[in-house]
């Protein structure tokens, strides 16, 4: 039975910003000391800062700061409304407080938000190049938006300028290394926490989800261990332990583990889905029914819930209901692996479930073979032709048996055809199939990544394609593709960035000066879009969307 992955913990990092007190002698009570103090309570802080902004005597940057550290302050309470108002006033009063932007950075961290965080923190570099809290808040909306190398080295910039401050920047910056694949450096990070925090039990989840990405198993159950005794109410533990106990083929000894993690948080359909599994595994077929229904309420379009389901189905003897079940898999995600490997394991054939597959022998041909695998990126098909490619390629994936390589290469170029067909939510579907095959494809996570932009998912578009460019550093496409999404979102500067380097790594890749183009001209660089235009047009003398803008732009 699959088994779901547990999601890494991250530790919270509250930012306290206090700007320097103008006066010497404050009293503990005195509303300035309340309002700047790095210790004063929330609670205090506001009090404070509403005494100085409501006497109407401070001015310019002593009342902006009044209102950045009350907007502050607010966005620890989660009055993220009235926190915004605070920090606009204080950006309104000194347009160069740089300490206002971090601030205000911060909530839109809070809010998830990341790209309005980093534009805040960028400003509030241009003000001060050398405040370190602003390349954290950076950093934080870089590792939320996937762009993992840039937060990296902006975390170390922090630890550059503030030497002491790691007790703030190893967790950060060791998940930023977990979720770019380099476990070693993220587990340096968190062994360098764990010196500092030795009682912070979220630190210890983390390095475990290390360890388990490793497939070091003992040393991550031994972490999940230390995380249970310093947070025995933090559920994270006793599901990751139970995680691996599953993994080690102690069934029984995970059901325990995953009956803390439900008691601890009753509505994660993740801990339900796994103990199902464990409940599976000793043929307690009736209660790990159970759990896949909850899963199934709490998760509605989770497929693997349904698979599940159906597998306990036919080990009570319940095949039609089990067919019925893991067909519902089915339509919810066509060709979704974990269905098809139940259908083998209960003996039903998959195209009696498979809808709209065809009734007649699942072997396919040389032909389809042939059609599915062809090169056709860079070639117009008609659409008889793309509805070729995708049959074929629908034939391969139905067939029972091939490598795990194939079927992620035949979901690739089946995406790419509903893609062309402007299916982008089915493209998108067979893209994270052909991931879950094979985990290291850039390929797959290239036309994720296309397909979530055309979606209007800019920031996950943004996230596939950086996953894209760490697995195949040279992939040009990869770079050109992020530029596009970045463009979308107006971050001209980066998106001219990875156009620059997918044409440093391919120098004559005439998309790449063409999507330039589009986004100089966009910014206002009319000069340089009609270069890349001509040397587009050059590459690639047939090139007519590059010589129709030279036309209309006059630069032919």
């Amino acid at each position: 039975m699959a088994l779901s992955r547990a999601l890494p913990l991250v530790t919270a990092i509250v930012l306290v910003v206090p700007v320097q007190n103008r006066v010497a002698q404050a009293q503990p009570a005195d509303p300035q000391q309340l309002c700047e103090g790095p210790q004063s309570t929330t609670e205090d802080r506001v009090k404070g800062c509403s005494a100085i902004i409501d006497a109407g005597q401070a001015r310019g940057r002593e009342l902006a700061a009044a209102y950045a550290q009350r907007g502050f302050a607010f966005t620890l309470k989660r009055n993220l409304d009235q926190a915004k108002n605070d920090l606009d006033q204080a950006i309104k009063i000194a347009p160069d407080y740089a300490q206002a932007y971090v601030n205000r950075a911060n909530l839109w961290t809070v809010a998830n938000q990341p790209e309005r965080a980093m534009a805040d923190a960028e400003t509030a570099l241009r003000l001060d190049p050398t405040l370190p809290l602003a390349f954290f808040v950076r950093a934080g909306a870089e590792s939320k938006l996937g762009v993992y190398d840039r937060a990296i080295a902006d975390y170390s910039e922090v630890l550059r300028l503030r030497p002491n401050g790691g007790a703030t920047i190893y967790a950060p910056r060791g998940y930023a290394y977990y979720r770019k694949g380099d476990y070693d450096h993220a587990i340096a990070d968190y062994d360098e926490q764990i010196k500092l925090s030795p009682n912070d039990g979220g630190i210890y989840l983390n390095r475990g989800d290390v360890w388990r990405a490793k497939n070091e198993l003992p040393r991550a159950a031994d972490d999940y261990g230390h995380a249970i005794e310093l947070a025995p109410d933090n559920p994270g533990g006793w599901k990751g332990r139970g995680t691996i106990k599953l993994m080690l083929h102690d069934a029984a000894g995970a059901v325990p583990d995953f009956d803390t993690a439900i008691r601890l948080n009753p509505n994660d359909n993740a801990t339900y889905l796994d103990r199902g599994a464990a409940l599976y595994l000793q043929g307690e077929y009736l209660r790990a029914f159970a759990d896949n229904e909850k899963a199934r309420e709490l998760a509605p379009n989770q497929p693997l819930a349904f698979v599940n389901r159906g597998l306990d189905m036919h080990g009570l003897g319940d095949d039609a209901g089990a067919l019925a079940s893991i067909k519902w898999a089915l339509q919810l995600v066509p060709g979704f692996p974990p269905a098809l490997e139940a259908l083998q394991k209960i003996g039903t054939r998959q195209d009696a479930a498979q809808p709209g597959a065809r009734r007649a022998a699942t072997s396919t041909t040389d032909d389809d073979a042939l059609a599915c695998t062809m090169p056709v990126a860079d070639i117009a098909l008609d659409p008889k032709s793309i509805d070729r490619v995708r049959q074929a390629c629908t034939n391969l994936i139905n067939s029972p048996g091939g490598s795990a390589d194939a079927r992620s290469l035949a979901f690739i170029q089946r995406g790419s055809m509903y893609r062309r067909q402007q299916k982008y939510d089915l493209a998108l579907a067979d893209f994270d199939q052909a991931i879950r095959y094979d985990p290291k494809s850039a390929s797959g996570y290239t036309g994720r990544g296309n397909a979530l932009r055309l979606l209007g998912r800019l920031d996950e578009s943004i996230a596939a394609h950086s996953e894209a460019i760490r697995l195949e550093p040279n992939n040009a496409m990869a770079y050109s593709n992020r530029g596009n999404a970045l463009g979308d979102k107006k971050d001209y500067e980066h998106a001219i960035a990875d156009f620059d380097m997918a044409i440093k790594i391919d120098p004559k890749y005439a998309t790449a000066f063409y999507n330039r183009a589009d986004v100089k001209l966009t910014a206002g660089d009319k000069s340089g879009a009609i270069a890349d235009y001509r040397q587009a047009l050059t590459l690639r003398p047939g090139f007519k969307e590059a010589a129709d803008m030279l036309k209309q732009l006059g630069g032919k």
